[in-house]
């Protein structure tokens, strides 16, 4: 059996930081790695260019949770964004933001952010081991973790295999298994920012199309639920891009999504088309579209949905044409027939209930050195870095507060 006096079950963002962190204190410290490399989460993130944190001031960041932006304000606080930049500055690894605020190693290469962290582990003699499976753990004086290598035992461990989804990156729930062993109740997981599917997709022949900072809501039997501005893209099968992913952590089926393209209610489109159609009446309706700059797709797929002939003159559409083509380009609301799964979802919605966990320390409210960070519990942040940084932020919590007892 081998002793530590930190123990990391699962080597992602969360648990490889809090490791380093607590080897610098001299914390004699082992990762558990079920797969054969960690780092995995890492190396997908960004399309492989390692998207690990966003701009911007940190009150601002925290309203990227969800509700449980208030749970990380210490964790984000006391490891802000610019503390990660200055992290990886010192240690030979600039990050630089792009226009829209994401943040990446200046060489685009998350294989570049993890052999850091390796040769990291290595000089603060965090032991990592990999392909060792945790088969469950065992609280009594101690903590002792059966797995596929034999026993360990630790004071203190940290719980941090992220959620559901990627699993083959080996997010694949375990986790919560060890959690509800040890009494901690489990607010049922979902993916999050991933596609949306709508009933009769209607945008197939526009794939490809994307539109910035649009108006979206969400509404459940009518009832508005969410109300945002975000991009979106149309792909051949569903609805993507950073406000719809956003927007998915509140999404269930049977919800109604709804656009608008042009960032006017549908009365005031009503005065603009009067407006057009006295000054103008021999125009085409598409040459009225074209003055809201949308794409000229786009433009023959509303007039289509709405019945309307491309080759009609503006001064011919009667009043339900008028109003049915007002009401697709504003608050036109399409019914969702479901999510993207584990399998395409960024994150996990859903985890271990937060109000069982410190959030001045990560530590179990239940039980004395029992830690937890990053995506296993209830915690999800916008497209961007925010989960990466809510991750790292939470294991570098929790490994400081180990330090303090030591």
């Amino acid at each position: 059996m081998k002793t530590y006096e930190y123990i990391v079950v699962g080597g992602g963002p969360a648990g490889i930081f809090s490791a380093i962190y607590a080897g610098s204190f001299g914390i004699k410290t082992a990762i558990l790695e079920k797969k054969n490399r960690m780092g995995k989460k890492i190396l997908v993130a960004g399309s492989g260019q390692c998207n690990i944190t966003h701009t911007g001031e940190i009150k601002e960041f925290l309203t990227k949770y969800g509700d449980h932006g208030k749970f990380l304000r210490t964790a984000i606080y006391k490891y802000s964004p610019n503390d990660l930049q200055i992290f990886f500055k010192e240690h030979g690894l600039e990050l630089v933001p792009r226009e829209d605020g994401k943040i990446f190693p200046i060489t685009k290469r998350s294989v570049d952010v993890v052999e850091l962290l390796y040769t990291l582990c290595k000089k603060y003699s965090v032991d990592i081991v990999e392909e060792c499976e945790v088969l469950s753990i065992v609280h009594g004086n101690n903590f002792t973790l059966k797995t596929n290598l034999g026993e360990f035992k630790s004071k203190n461990i940290l719980l941090s295999t992220g959620g559901i989804t990627f699993p083959q990156t080996g997010s694949d729930g375990q986790g919560y298994k060890f959690a509800k062993t040890l009494g901690h109740k489990i607010v049922e997981p979902k993916p999050c920012l991933t596609p949306i599917y709508i009933r009769d997709y209607p945008f197939t022949e526009l794939a490809g199309i994307s539109f910035k900072d649009i108006s979206i809501s969400v509404f459940d039997n009518d009832k508005k639920i969410s109300s945002s501005k975000g991009d979106i893209l149309f792909t051949h099968k569903n609805l993507s891009g950073p406000g719809i992913l956003d927007n998915s952590r509140y999404v269930k089926k049977g919800n109604k999504i709804s656009f608008n393209f042009i960032d006017m209610t549908a009365e005031e489109f009503k005065e603009d088309f009067i407006e057009y159609t006295n000054a103008h009446g021999k125009n085409l309706t598409k040459t009225f579209l074209n003055t809201y700059n949308l794409p000229e797709r786009f433009i023959k797929n509303m007039l289509f949905e709405a019945e309307i002939c491309e080759c009609v003159k503006i001064s011919t559409l009667n009043k339900k044409m008028r109003d049915d083509l007002g009401k697709l380009l504003t608050e036109y609301s399409y019914e969702i027939t479901k999510l993207g799964g584990i399998d395409v979802g960024m994150a996990t919605n859903g985890g271990i209930d937060l109000k069982e966990i410190n959030s001045k320390t990560m530590e179990s409210k239940l039980i004395k050195g029992l830690y937890f960070a990053g995506e296993i519990m209830d915690i999800d942040g916008d497209t961007g870095g925010y989960n990466i940084q809510a991750a790292i932020s939470t294991g570098i919590l929790a490994a400081r507060n180990i330090a303090k007892s030591k």
